[in-house]
């Protein structure tokens, strides 16, 4: 049931303004620089135990109800959470208003760095404690610790969740070159990262809304390749189109033996939300329980405080598994829309458009 498909959100949070979102329609591995094959697989039949109930679930919860649901844990923040280290480094944090916990943060320790800090904490999957780093985008004198963290914690892929300037705002400060062959350095000597742009592509002919470039990064004891993948339409506060793009874009990840680096501005609204696509899949592959996706939530929060922003973010996370399970995967999951549950899914298809004002 690996990811397989494009989707994603923002929203209201710390950073946000409670307003409603505007859609806009717009590698293997990474150290061969490789375009990644998307391909449709089965989900194993342990994972078909609980993906049943859970669609049923969401069907019969309907998107009021999962509206109400978000709500009631819009604040909700892990008990005894201290920021020290945030609240010493104001000057390395894009927003004052979202905090980075102590808990599970990256502790820098590449040579050269004036302090450990950075706006980063490791977020897992259910068998991966370390499967993901949420981090916020980098500001202008946060690129050498961003770009040192990738090393240290032997990153092969970033996915970028923005786009450095969204409605006339800075969202991230542009930390990597964008001409081929353009080479930009970071930090003093003797401790210099070099970030130099080999290629860019497409990540494939149908999702042509992500940018696939390969970087190579030199320091003074090593050198490597990594896969930036940026998905440019994500509107801020907002959700994307409903298609598989989130489960294409996780997919083309797959095979990372090491943690895989996601930002968007903030590091928790669209962060949060393809990590947690990612994290109920790995869920169900390995058969485990999860109707309880307001505990989920809990369970994300605690590791990166206030990820998916908003209940729109939220919703989108329930659309885009109900594509994957009942139109990606129908052959396996059809049993499921009985002309009760496909009126269901009508109804809850169109419940989704109008609560996020798509078009």
């Amino acid at each position: 049931m690996s990811p397989i498909v494009p989707m994603s959100g923002r929203s209201n949070g710390p950073a946000e303004e409670k307003k409603k979102p505007v859609l806009k329609a717009s590698e293997a591995s990474a150290k061969k620089a490789k375009t990644p094959v998307v391909a449709a697989q089965k989900p194993p039949a342990k994972a078909m135990i609980v993906v049943k109930p859970w669609v049923q679930r969401t069907l019969d919860t309907g998107v009021e109800k999962l509206i109400e649901e978000f709500r009631a844990l819009a604040k909700w923040t892990p008990e005894g959470m201290t920021v020290e280290a945030f609240n010493a480094n104001k000057d390395k944090n894009r927003y004052q208003d979202v905090p980075c916990q102590d808990k599970g943060r990256i502790v820098l320790q590449f040579p050269g760095l004036s302090c450990d800090y950075i706006h980063a904490n490791y977020l897992g999957t259910a068998h991966n404690p370390k499967k993901f780093i949420c981090a916020q985008g980098p500001l202008e004198n946060t690129q050498y610790s961003f770009w040192a963290m990738a090393i240290q914690e032997k990153v092969e892929c970033i996915i970028m969740l923005c786009n450095c300037i969204e409605m006339g705002k800075f969202k991230c400060h542009q930390y990597w070159p964008l001409e081929k062959n353009q080479k930009l350095s970071f930090g003093e000597a003797p401790n210099q990262i070099h970030v130099t742009k080999i290629d860019e592509k497409k990540m494939s002919p149908e999702e042509q809304c992500i940018n696939v470039t390969s970087l190579k990064l030199e320091w003074a004891d090593g050198s490597k390749t990594i896969q930036h993948l940026q998905w440019e339409n994500w509107p801020d506060r907002g959700v994307p189109q409903t298609n598989l793009t989130a489960i294409n874009l996780l997919s083309a990840t797959r095979g990372n033996q090491f943690p895989i680096l996601v930002h968007c501005s903030a590091g928790i609204g669209r962060t949060g939300t393809i990590v947690a696509i990612a994290y109920v899949q790995d869920k169900m592959v390995a058969g485990e329980d999860c109707m309880a996706m307001n505990e989920l939530l809990k369970e994300l929060r605690s590791h990166r405080p206030w990820s998916i922003q908003n209940e729109f973010q939220y919703l989108y996370l329930h659309r885009v598994l109900l594509a994957y399970f009942l139109e990606r995967h129908k052959s396996s999951y059809g049993e499921l829309l009985s002309p009760d549950n496909e009126k269901k899914y009508k109804q809850w298809v169109e419940d989704y458009a109008k609560a996020t004002n798509a078009k």
